[in-house]
């Protein structure tokens, strides 16, 4: 079978497992252009099959040799269904992975059940092995309770009044008006409880007292701030409150840490990205697309992949760290200086209607947008027929 880009309301409902392949290989290629450093050991990544979990996995794999355990929740391909592109993500990453002669296995499943915690650790014992980093990146819509077993789901809405807002159709290329309603009281803890940092915490806690951390255990989630042209959707939305839930068990990791195993919990706040929920935030399409624009011009541009590099070899393992007055890695430090914003402000004001699509850095936000579900990479031939039944037999490890 051909396929092709299925888009249903700014949303990909399938993906393409070739593209996944060259997109992975493509990730491979370039972190090995960049400098080895000595690093962890083994790690934990609890969401790393795709954005920057999936990054953070590929430069510690291949500039660390680390050996790496990823738990993330996808869809397996069936009948026609390509499955999901973190599914295909992770098959390709172990097959790129190989060949560095090190170790990497996938847990494929709910990230939050007391389930797979439990599998995680009962694999650590059975192979005698204490990991040195944990990576907390998970991006989840829901979240089953602990007591109830009632599912509870995040909400991408305002706090106080609505926002309004545009966006960009990647289906049509036009631009639309976009508005986000404001969140109940029970929306807000809602989003906070699925989104927000009590679930690392648990990791944290239940993986020191199994004894599978090692002395000096790190353990690092990522935050945004961003704009304050973005922040009533953003931060100081329904996100960010959960953003500052997550901050809060950072500091109670930390100290926790400190005090069983001489360890550090860590919030590293990281530059704007193109993600899958990137074009329900109003604005957030034309702030990107003017950053990437802005940030080239300057010479400061990195790649999700550069970036995490640069945040573990110089900041985490290295000795650039770079520490706001709260006490987080400010990684995002390029994309926040004053000129850096002033411009990105100016060219996204300047397009705020579908002369945003005359804009290198506009194309540059759809086809990476396409490039996260398999699809417009190069070098790939989209008319071929795939073998969904040969691929399917395929499975993480």
């Amino acid at each position: 079978m051909q396929i092709k880009p299925s888009i249903r309301s700014n949303i990909f409902t399938n993906s393409h497992p070739l593209g996944c392949e060259a997109y992975i290989q493509s990730l491979f290629r370039e972190a090995k252009q960049f400098s080895s450093f000595e690093g962890p050991k083994n790690v934990l990544i609890i969401g790393g099959s795709s954005g920057y979990g999936l990054s953070s996995r590929i430069t510690l794999a291949v500039n660390a040799l680390a050996n790496t355990w990823n738990v993330s929740f996808e869809s397996r391909p069936k009948g026609e269904r390509t499955g999901s592109a973190g599914w295909w993500n992770n098959i390709y990453f172990q097959q790129e992975a190989d060949k560095l002669g090190t170790f990497h296995k996938d847990f494929v499943g709910d990230a939050f059940s007391q389930t797979m915690k439990e599998s995680v650790i009962d694999d650590l014992k059975k192979r005698s092995v204490k990991i040195d980093l944990i990576i907390y990146s998970l991006a989840a819509g829901a979240r089953s309770h602990p007591v109830t077993g009632e599912l509870v789901r995040s909400t991408l809405k305002a706090i106080g009044d609505p926002v309004q807002g545009k966006t960009i159709d990647i289906a049509e290329r036009a631009v639309k008006e976009l508005t986000v309603a404001a969140a109940s009281e029970q929306e807000i803890a809602d989003t906070v409880f699925v989104m927000g940092g009590s679930d690392w915490e648990d990791w944290v806690r239940q993986l020191t007292d199994a004894d599978v951390l090692n002395h000096g255990i790190k353990a690092i989630s990522y935050t945004y701030i961003g704009s304050k042209n973005n922040a009533k959707i953003y931060r100081e939305g329904t996100i960010g409150r959960a953003k500052d839930d997550l901050e809060k068990h950072g500091k109670s990791i930390d100290t926790f840490l400190k005090n069983r195993l001489h360890g550090e919990g860590l919030i590293s706040v990281s530059k704007a990205v193109v993600t899958k929920a990137s074009v329900f935030i109003p604005r957030i399409p034309f702030y990107v697309s003017a950053m990437f624009e802005v940030m080239k011009k300057h010479g400061v541009h990195e790649t999700i992949t550069a970036h995490k590099h640069r945040l573990f070899a110089d900041m985490v393992y290295g000795n650039k760290r770079l520490l706001d007055d709260q006490g987080r890695i400010r990684i995002d430090h390029y994309e926040m200086q004053d000129n850096i914003q002033k411009d990105i402000q100016a060219l996204s004001d300047k397009h705020e209607n579908e002369s945003i699509f005359s804009l290198a850095g506009t194309q540059q936000f759809i086809d990476e947008f396409y490039q996260i579900n398999g699809f417009n990479i190069p070098g790939v031939d989209y008319e071929t027929d795939v073998d969904l039944d040969q691929l399917a037999l395929k499975e993480p490890r």
